[in-house]
């Protein structure tokens, strides 16, 4: 199966032996983990011949009846806790993440709605920064000791292209050149249309009589260990919700956040891209997404990004943008650094998948055959399908056409 942003193809070779494809376009898509863990799960039982062909068909044409993993309150209530959590991280007072909750949610509620309308994501982003400088000048005006840069970021970290660019790295260094190229393509436009918006309300408040002195320097607040913890919990627990994954993933994605976590800290330089800090802790996030999924039935996916979240590299792509505009090396150094960090989360990622594959299988733990980390092999005696069976791209008879499924 291949997906990218306008269609979906699914190419597999009938019983007669004769190459098949199927194509469906994609006029729009968003992020649904809770259709996905049931889709999922369906596909897991029929590949296994737990359930047959009409029953899976029954229960896939149910999946589009069935209701939100999550109520709309509890959606609003993650959505301001991930807030909170975002505020404080970047280096903001209590009162300044109870006001700043407000924003959040007004940004998540306008990206809905301007997404129903199908506008540009560009555009969207503009219309995000314009509110976060918006926002700031609120704050600014409420307590003129708030650094306005902190309360940007702050509210618009959910708007930056740290999954983007992750993701964009994944896919290039997987062979997937120009999907890769794309999301790259895909990251720096939309975080320039965030750095636009942000430094056109900016302007504007400045013209107004309200001092706002916007920058690109972001850093994180000096708050104790145990609370960075909690606070990457809550931002896995608020995305996990957000994104409608079931709860039995949300507080797995939580838990292993923390632990992610406190492996960072304990390597971290507070340096650049701080590689060797990032890629230990995405290669734990690894071995996490390799174990925790079998136990709650959920793809991979539902906890992969959630776990390292607040490791993702938006924030320097965000300011290698910004600095584009201003004198010196700024633009190359920031933009080099989300690179690096990209490489080295996406890559740990991977690693340690494809580490905590090999390992349960050795161990004998029967394999869930959707579950595929980005390195796979059509051998049938790869380590990675040698124990849990055959996959549906491990076929032992001779002449293997190209046109075979590929999970």
């Amino acid at each position: 199966m291949d997906a990218s942003y306008g269609a979906v193809a699914v190419n597999w070779t009938d019983p007669a032996g004769e190459p098949r494809v199927r194509m469906e376009r994609v006029d729009s898509y968003g992020f649904d983990f809770g259709v996905l863990t049931r889709a999922t799960n369906i596909a897991a039982d029929y590949t296994q011949s737990t359930i047959d062909l009409p029953t899976a068909r029954e229960q896939m044409d149910n999946i589009a009846t069935t209701g939100k993993s999550w109520s709309k309150k509890a959606t609003i209530i993650a959505t301001a806790a991930a807030g909170a959590a975002a505020l404080l991280v970047y280096g903001g007072d209590w009162i300044v993440s109870i006001a700043g909750v407000i924003a959040y949610l007004t940004l998540v509620f306008m990206m809905q709605k301007l997404g129903s309308l199908r506008w540009p994501s560009f555009f969207i982003q503009i219309a995000a920064g314009i509110l976060a400088s918006t926002a700031a000048a609120a704050m600014r005006i409420l307590d003129p000791n708030v650094d306005p840069t902190s309360v940007v970021i702050s509210i618009v970290i959910i708007m930056m292209a740290g999954m983007t660019s992750t993701g964009a790295v994944q896919d290039t260094i997987t062979g997937n050149y120009m999907h890769g190229l794309g999301r790259i393509y895909e990251g720096l436009v939309n975080t320039a249309g965030l750095v636009v918006g942000v430094r056109l309300g900016a302007a504007l408040f400045n013209a107004l009589g309200v001092p706002l002195p916007v920058s690109n320097e972001v850093s994180l607040a000096s708050i104790p260990l145990w609370l960075m913890v909690i606070a990457a919990a809550l931002v896995a627990v608020g995305n996990g919700i957000i994104l409608q994954s079931p709860a039995r993933v949300v507080f797995s994605a939580a838990t292993l956040a923390m632990i992610v976590y406190l492996v960072y800290a304990a390597l971290s330089t507070g340096q650049g891209a701080d590689a060797w800090a990032r890629g230990v802790a995405a290669f734990a996030a690894g071995i996490g997404t390799a174990i925790l999924p079998r136990m709650v039935k959920a793809p991979t996916s539902s906890m992969a990004i959630s776990s390292f979240l607040v490791l993702l590299p938006g924030t320097l792509t965000y300011q290698g943008i910004w600095g584009s505009s201003l004198a010196g090396d700024q633009a190359l150094y920031y933009l080099s650094s989300a690179f690096i960090a990209a490489l080295s989360l996406a890559t740990g990622l991977m690693v340690g998948q494809y580490v905590g594959v090999v390992t349960l299988n050795t161990l004998n733990v029967v394999r869930n055959r959707i579950f595929t980390p980005m390195f796979f092999s059509r051998a049938s005696n790869h380590p990675l399908t040698r124990r849990g069976g055959k996959t549906s791209n491990a076929r032992d008879t001779e002449g293997t056409s190209d046109t075979d499924t590929q999970e």
